[in-house]
């Protein structure tokens, strides 16, 4: 004999129902426009890369062939590629490292707290036109920081900054670590605030020293936020190029 369904069951199902609905129509108009806004352009751009096209005849489908020319006859790519992966590198643990830092200091102080917020996020404001400007005087060799050294007698640290290959790739990324270490250290710092003190009170009447606390109980604890701040800066560190264009 088959049990009876209570009769509040149908009623809430359904409204349950309804509201998945009501959120699926709120959520709508936002899908709409990011389909139109970045998948429309993203298929076309994904169909002309198919093409033979200068961009004023009628494209003419090739297939892969541009894609084989990028790949095996292309000098540049590779090496591209690989200053792509250098620049993911040093964006994965410098900024990281100098955001975490600073949030777990700036969790401890009780006075000046948001200057210190504001101060350190102000960079990351900045366009990134702006910050390579302004990194493009600072490693001018005629009156940047060469300069400077010199004045200074410390003529031997001068460099060609951006004229060294050896050097130029990492002295643009000290002007990207500059402008976006500030956004770490925000995300970093309003995961802490969200800990429990009492873990740590815990943590200290059991006898965990800083060290221990800081391994043992924050980085655990911050493991969601790692895995944001990560995939956001490798994503990112492919989206370079108005560093090294406008430097």
């Amino acid at each position: 004999m088959a049990q009876a369904v209570p009769a509040t069951a149908a009623p809430l199902g359904r409204r349950r129902t309804r509201q998945r609905l009501l959120g699926y129509a709120f959520l709508a108009p936002a899908v709409a426009v990011h389909l139109f806004v970045v998948g429309l352009p993203a298929l076309a751009a994904l169909g002309l890369s198919l093409t033979d096209w200068d961009g004023l005849r009628i494209p003419r489908f090739i297939g892969l062939a541009n894609f084989d020319e990028l790949i095996q006859r292309d000098g540049v790519f590779w090496q591209a590629f690989l200053n792509n992966l250098r620049w993911m590198a040093v964006f994965l643990t410098i900024p990281v490292a100098l955001g975490l830092g600073t949030a777990v200091t700036l969790s401890r102080v009780t006075r000046l707290q948001t200057f210190y917020r504001v101060v350190f996020f102000l960079p990351y404001v900045f366009a990134s036109v702006v910050v390579s400007r302004i990194f493009g005087f600072i490693y001018n060799p005629f009156y940047g920081v060469n300069k400077l050294f010199k004045d200074w007698g410390l003529g031997v640290l001068a460099q060609s900054w951006l004229g060294d290959p050896a050097i130029a790739l990492y002295s643009v990324m000290a002007a990207d670590v500059w402008h976006f270490w500030g956004f770490d250290m925000v995300v970093f710092l309003a995961a802490l605030q969200q800990i429990d003190p009492s873990l740590y009170e815990a943590a200290t009447i059991d006898g965990a020293g800083g060290w221990q606390r800081f391994r043992y109980m924050t980085l655990p604890l911050l493991r969601p936020t790692f895995g944001f701040i990560l995939m956001m800066t490798a994503l990112w560190s492919f989206l370079t190029f108005d560093y090294v264009y406008v430097m």
